[in-house]
């Protein structure tokens, strides 16, 4: 059995390696539909080493800059301007299994790829799954050492009734209360007095999808310095996306209800090519629908929520020892069986929450 457990190993490894060269782990990604997922592991940023992540910000100016005569005196001041935030690792994880059994009954070359292809492409779609569903759900508790830091870590929910500022001073976990418990993001902690600059953009929109919304977007925007991407910069090729600096992502019902109003704020009448009834757009930025978001999360961001997020400040962050790393593993109860387990070592990071994006949306208390 040991000849064959090696013999059925050779040709699982050669096997999977014509599968992963012609369908690469993170080249199609999982559904096209998942615009989210797929633009911010284009964006994804991969490390080596470190037991965990660590930012340094700079929270105040020092006020050394002034405009002086030839001959003043020189005269500096040196303050605790800088803080540091820290992010542990998380892990997924996913796989297949083959049985030796299955070499036999499907002898032959092509017949072994197809069956690994599927089984495959079974694990790879649980695995993204899971990882997609985080992106927005983030932590449940202090004690939850399984979940990766979510976009409203970093983007928060703020004063409810808000029409727009940074009062996203805290973050929430992802747990029955409403809002949620707060917990300092990163470890630094940030109030309307304490650190303010490490506050993200918040405003509410009250379920209003109409004007008023329009007009917290126009402020949001002109806040956050968002522009419209550029046409054919970074694209690719499989998805037909490019790779904006600035996105954002709602829910059906925002995306539905714009369309309406706009289609009935324009004075031509009947159907017009790439004006309504698609994806919408506001200063020539979409609004990428994320069907995740479809679910009011009450805990965290409240109903339909409006993420804008510079994916330049906002990204996953993924060691490079275990970048969808697989390895084999013969099953310990099936002695005919060969596991290949899928890991992933990642975190959702920002460079500076205050730059990073904003959040609109219903307050869980509106």
């Amino acid at each position: 059995m040991a000849d064959d457990f090696d013999l059925a190993t050779d040709i699982w490894d050669a096997t999977f390696q014509r599968i992963m060269t012609k369908e690469p782990k993170l080249a199609t990604f999982a559904y096209r539909k998942w615009g989210l997922f797929n633009l911010f592991f284009q964006n994804a940023k991969t490390v080596i080493g470190g037991d965990q992540l660590e930012g340094n910000i700079t929270m105040d100016s020092e006020g050394n800059a002034r405009l002086v005569g030839a001959w003043e005196q020189d005269s500096l001041t040196k303050k605790n301007i800088n803080a540091q935030y820290t992010a542990k690792w998380r892990h997924a994880k996913g796989g297949m299994m083959w049985n030796l059994l299955e070499t036999s009954v499907n002898a032959g070359d092509q017949k072994i790829y197809d069956v690994l292809k599927t089984q495959f492409k079974s694990g790879m779609k649980d695995l993204y799954e899971a990882v997609y569903l985080a992106l927005v759900t983030g932590l449940t508790s202090a004690s939850d050492y399984d979940s990766p830091n979510s976009i409203n870590t970093w983007l928060r929910v703020g004063t409810a009734s808000s029409t727009g500022g940074w009062t996203g001073y805290q973050s929430r976990y992802n747990d029955t209360n409403t809002p949620g418990t707060a917990y300092d993001t990163g470890g630094l902690t940030s109030s309307a007095s304490v650190n303010t600059g490490w506050a993200s953009y918040y405003a509410d929109h009250l379920g209003n999808i109409d004007e008023s919304l329009l007009s917290l977007l126009d402020v949001a925007i002109l806040e956050l310095g968002f522009q419209a991407p550029s046409v054919g910069v970074n694209v690719n090729t499989n998805l037909g996306l490019s790779i904006p600096d600035f996105s954002m992502y709602s829910t059906k019902n925002v995306h539905k209800t714009l369309n309406t109003f706009y289609a009935k704020a324009d004075d031509n009448m009947g159907y017009n090519k790439n004006s309504h009834w698609g994806t919408p757009t506001f200063m020539s930025i979409p609004f990428a629908y994320c069907d995740i978001l479809n679910t009011a999360r009450t805990s965290l961001y409240g109903t339909d929520p409006i993420f804008g997020i510079n994916h330049n400040d906002l990204y996953p962050v993924i060691h490079s020892d275990w970048n969808f790393e697989t390895i084999n593993a013969k099953d310990p109860n099936r002695s005919t069986v060969l596991n290949k387990i899928i890991w992933l070592k990642y975190q959702l990071w920002c460079d500076n929450p205050h730059d990073a994006g904003f959040l609109i949306s219903q307050h869980p208390s509106s």
